[in-house]
């Protein structure tokens, strides 16, 4: 078997998909990975080796590991409230009123546990620093997964660093604080991050030393949110992050200079080494850093002992222990992108060389690189980020080697932290450096050339593209693939592509998504050739804003950059905090409301921008598309209804269904509007998140519609939906959806009818 771990790592990660995607029973796993292992060692003492075991057998460890990967004891005191002791192990976030932190927890009520970690959220200044043993007192939650199709899954990012929970603690819920025994391993890392932090504050500018901060110690919270957008526009955010870029430079640097001193290879692989792994320990061994430096262990030593090095199977060497140490790696950004970008440079770079042939030299070996990645990287691109910038190549090919010197540069001002004489020195080439990447940046920005937006595809357009690529560049020789395979593949290729040209010629359905944004509102209709949005979303408290952080980034997954009409059923901020956003980001044809805002900001954000604006009342039919009608039943003229009651009230008309929408509307409508229902409802959105003020018995029953879909939030501080309210519906035998339980609720409609499709499928 060529390139064994390679192979063997396909089905490791095939086992780890099936693990978290579908309920599989344990002791089914055993089984089968006993009976593995008996007919393989059967078949070994027959002298024969039967491949197709080897890859069952490692199918069902990856199902094994996958299981074993979502094990923690804390899951079994959710929500109790207890008394915890627990290390300080990282610093997330520090600023005025409320600090993050990982913390690893020892002892629950006095009973001693293995430690687990847990994301401790402290709301006041009380603030606690690396090693540091805290008593506290709370209760554990889970953490908010995603709730919306291709959403960042915050729980699952968690899971990436092995931490299953969390607590929201009040700074008095801190019984006191060990400042005085702290491991030294702490002291250690403490003193490192200090090293580097006051290094560079003390010879360089504020915002050079943010970024060569941020870059030594892997955390971009050293560094503001405008330069981390900047960074990510341009395509050059992997420069942030300590990757196999960085140890790359510093590995042959320090490989170099030793060599160059006359020290013996193997002496000098034993201090590169070290040195790599040391620093990895130091900031905390990130997925891409494991990596790395698996790799060029393994490149070190098979130069050490003069075996050859091959670049794929220490590639699929290092994927193989990394998610053996935690096989939720595999869900993680950083580990996908790093991977990605490694086997990109090893597969494309070789073949791109050749199309520069004969202008071979370091300029276009950079460039066939850079290339090489961001053709391998274009899916994950697209589907994380939803943009593409035509400029990033050229970015990356100017910024990349001036940071790369820069990287060597602040590796010798630690290194020579103590000798203040010769960082004066270095200090001012650095700084120089630094400020011409910044010029360089600004002159590219400068071009004002705007990103491409893009949807972010599903998995089978990702793996025609993979399909493409190996075509095209030869990866695999056609003329060597049997006659069965080679037709099965070109069948399954034309069958995708016919099926997606089917469904956007004969695409007459409509859609409605009903998006969690939590306690709010957001409703995008979606026909063949209009794109409609009803509220925008919003918080009614803190500075998390809904609209920017799930609405509009759920839009763009979609490749909805345009909007036919955006409906505002009334301004309280949990509907409409989003308008000033959605205005300045999309291109929106009418602005439909039932008042003008008295909100300054919003009145502002509308006179600026080129919507018409519409007030909308009693009796005014909309046609959204072909068969697709709006009736508008309130608000209406001569009533002196304000707030929730001057909410807009609608029938969504369709050849398959009639919708009622009925934004925050409180009784004294429902009993205005009650009789002015002509058309039978199918799907109700029921009024003010289900709030006990609405969803009077007499409305139910003059609307009676089949099934009632509530958006609310989980946990909501109004305890919405009232359960009086849900006793209501559920006597008139009407099905209740629920965007807290479900998360974001599909409503397709064609002519034959209806289906509602959670995103869950299952209450939570």
């Amino acid at each position: 078997m060529t390139k064994p771990f390679t192979i063997l790592t396909v089905p490791l990660i095939i086992g780890i998909l099936i693990s978290y995607y579908f309920t599989i029973n344990i002791n089914m796993v055993f089984v089968l990975l006993l009976f593995t292992v008996i007919i393989l060692i059967y078949n070994i003492i027959k002298g024969v080796l039967n491949q197709r075991l080897i890859l069952i057998l490692f199918l069902s460890m990856g199902i094994l590991i996958g299981i074993n990967g979502e094990r923690s004891t804390l899951l079994d005191i959710i929500d109790k409230r207890m008394d915890f002791i627990g290390i300080v192990e990282q610093v997330v976030k520090r600023e005025e009123g409320f600090n993050k932190y990982i913390v690893s927890i020892e002892s629950v009520d006095s009973e001693p546990i293995s430690k687990e970690m847990i994301v401790l959220n402290i709301s006041g200044d009380k603030v606690l620093d690396i090693g540091e043993k805290v008593f506290f007192n709370g209760e554990l939650k889970l953490p908010n997964e995603n709730t919306n199709p291709k959403l960042f899954d915050y729980r699952l990012n968690l899971m990436t660093e092995k931490v299953f929970t969390e607590a929201n603690i009040k700074e008095y819920n801190i019984d006191r604080i060990d400042k005085d025994n702290i491991d030294i391993k702490y002291i250690i890392k403490s003193k490192f991050t200090d090293l580097v932090a006051n290094t560079f504050n003390a010879y360089l500018s504020e915002d050079n030393a943010s970024l060569m901060t941020g870059i030594f110690l892997g955390q971009s919270s050293y560094l503001k949110d405008e330069d981390i957008s900047i960074y990510r526009d341009m395509g050059i955010a992997h420069i942030l992050a300590v990757s196999g870029l960085h140890i790359g430079i510093i590995s042959g640097f320090i490989f170099f200079i030793l060599s160059n001193l006359g020290i013996k290879r193997r002496v000098n692989v034993l201090i590169t080494l070290s040195t790599i792994w040391i620093y990895g320990y130091l900031i905390g061994f990130p997925p891409s850093i494991l990596r790395s430096n698996t790799m060029f262990t393994v490149l070190y030593l098979s130069q050490l002992i003069h075996e050859p090095y091959d670049s794929i199977n220490s590639v699929g060497f290092a994927m193989f222990v990394l998610l053996l140490i935690n096989p939720y790696y595999l869900f993680n950004i950083g580990f996908q992108l790093s991977f990605g970008a490694t086997f990109s440079i090893i597969i494309f770079t070789p073949r791109l060389k050749c199309i520069f042939y004969p202008y071979d030299n370091k300029l276009t070996g950079l460039l066939s690189s850079i290339l090489g990645v961001q053709i391998g990287l274009l899916p994950f691109q697209v589907y994380y980020f939803n943009q593409i910038n035509p400029l990033s190549i050229i970015a990356n090919l100017l910024i990349i080697p001036i940071l790369s010197f820069a990287l060597i540069l602040g590796f010798l001002m630690i290194v020579f932290s103590f000798l203040p004489y010769i960082n004066v020195s270095i200090r001012f080439l650095l700084e120089n450096i630094l400020n011409f990447e910044v010029y360089l940046l600004d002159v590219l920005l400068g071009f004002n050339i705007v990103n491409i937006k893009v949807f972010s595809p599903n998995i089978l357009t990702i793996i025609v593209f993979y399909l493409m690529l190996i075509i095209v560049f030869g990866l695999i020789d056609i003329k060597r693939i049997s006659k069965p395979i080679l037709k099965f593949i070109t069948l399954s290729l034309i069958i995708v592509i016919i099926f997606n040209f089917y469904l956007i010629a004969d695409y007459d359905r409509i859609e409605l998504h009903f998006i969690d944004v939590g306690q709010g509102d957001a409703i995008l209709i979606r026909s063949k050739n209009r794109k409609y949005l009803m509220d925008t979303g919003g918080s009614l408290f803190g500075d998390y804003n809904i609209a920017e952080e799930i609405t509009l980034p759920y839009l763009e997954k979609l490749g909805i950059y345009k909007l036919d009409g955006l409906f505002i059923t009334h301004f309280d901020d949990d509907h409409s905090q989003g308008l000033p956003l959605f205005l300045d980001e999309l291109d929106i044809g009418y602005l439909f409301t039932t008042v003008i805002p008295k909100d300054v900001e919003k009145q502002s954000a509308i006179n600026s921008s080129n919507v018409k604006p519409m007030i909308l009342k009693e009796g005014h039919k909309l046609k959204l598309d072909k068969d697709v009608y709006l009736d508008v039943l309130w608000p209406r003229d001569g009533t002196n209804l304000h707030g929730n009651n001057s909410s807009l009230v609608s029938i969504l008309r369709t050849k398959g269904a009639n919708i009622l929408l009925t934004g925050d509307i409180e009784r004294e409508v429902e009993y205005l509007i009650k009789d002015s229902i002509d058309y039978p409802i199918d799907i109700m959105k029921v009024p003010h998140h289900g709030g006990n003020t609405s969803s009077t018995d007499e409305f139910i029953y003059s609307v009676l519609p089949r099934d009632a879909i509530i958006s609310v939030g989980r946990n909501n501080l109004y305890n919405h939906p009232s359960i009086d309210v849900i006793k209501r519906y559920d006597e008139y035998g009407i099905n209740i959806y629920r965007t807290d339980e479900m998360g974001l609720i599909k409503v397709v409609i064609d002519e034959d009818g209806y289906e509602i499709i959670p995103f869950f499928s299952e209450r939570r």
